[in-house]
């Protein structure tokens, strides 16, 4: 008995998941068997929701996206099935759901840095009076994953999570610093160098000079580069071979301290901070 070959046709969105993908980066994924490219589409549609808080119609998915709404209406389903969005059915529009938050609580509990840090970081706190972070660098961006507030000194937009660019940030730049030349080189290749205030230094080379101080002092100074009216400082948190894990830092208001001040009654907090939480991670390596 001869044999059927069943044919299966595909709908213009359901052929585009066969597709390459764009790369979230910039550029076009080369074509990839391993690449899911639907999974690539359902996170896609989970970073369309990028922190406002306005709800967001199946159109406006679709188009912060990138992809088709008959794939967005199946992602959306898919994703409130989950609980990962939430969905008004009077105004059929979306939210994030409170489910999201589980990747963070399984990623920093996953790390020996959270659980070994935080009396650490509690400690530098209260003998600053500041807001202390634990940051990590990844490619052009850092992203706190430690945030302890000052009782004096609050910033509700800096939470877990945020992510901000490296070269401009101190937690970013000791970070760097302590990188081999050509990693640098590649992150910076990937970075915008935009001014996120009228301070903010944008030339890529007196950056450079700025890790090379960083390297020399053993922390990084920013002086409103980030936020107006706020001074941040930041030591690497290093392994055994010296590479950089994270980085601690202080963050405070223009107001209280100046450069010189943060340099001189900060520093030795922070690096000694930094020098202790190493010291308790040393032989942990993140692979």
């Amino acid at each position: 008995m001869a044999s059927r070959r069943s044919v299966v046709t595909l709908d213009s969105s359901e052929e585009a998941d066969i597709q390459p993908s764009k790369n979230p980066n910039g550029g076009t994924l080369r074509e990839d068997p391993q690449f899911i490219n639907s999974l690539a589409k359902g996170l896609g549609v989970l970073k369309a929701f990028d922190g406002e808080w306005d709800a967001l119609g199946l159109r406006e998915i679709a188009v912060r996206s990138g992809i088709s709404m008959g794939a967005a209406q199946r992602i959306t389903h898919t994703l409130v099935h989950l609980g990962y969005l939430r969905k008004d059915e009077r105004t059929r529009r979306y939210r994030l759901g409170a489910r999201m938050l589980d990747f963070a609580y399984h990623y920093l509990h996953a790390s020996p840095l959270y659980e070994v840090a935080i009396p650490f970081v509690a400690s530098a706190r209260d003998e600053c009076r500041e807001t202390v972070n634990v940051a990590e660098l990844d490619g052009p961006e850092v992203v706190a994953v430690i945030r302890m507030p000052s009782q004096r000194y609050m910033n509700p937009t800096s939470t877990i999570g945020r992510r901000l660019p490296a070269f401009c940030t101190a937690g970013g730049r000791a970070q760097l610093a302590w990188l081999p030349p050509e990693e640098v080189a590649d992150i910076f290749d990937r970075t915008d160098f935009q001014a996120r205030t009228p301070r903010t230094i944008i030339d890529r080379a007196e950056v450079e000079q700025r890790l090379a101080a960083a390297r020399r002092d053993g922390f990084a100074l920013v002086d409103e580069e980030v936020n107006l009216g706020e001074i941040a400082l930041a030591a690497p948190i290093l392994d055994g071979n010296g590479r950089p894990l994270a980085a601690v830092g202080v963050s405070t208001s223009t107001a209280d301290w100046t450069a010189e001040s943060v340099r001189e009654r900060l520093a030795p907090v922070v690096m000694q901070t930094a020098r202790l939480i190493s010291r308790s991670l040393r032989g942990w390596k993140p692979f």
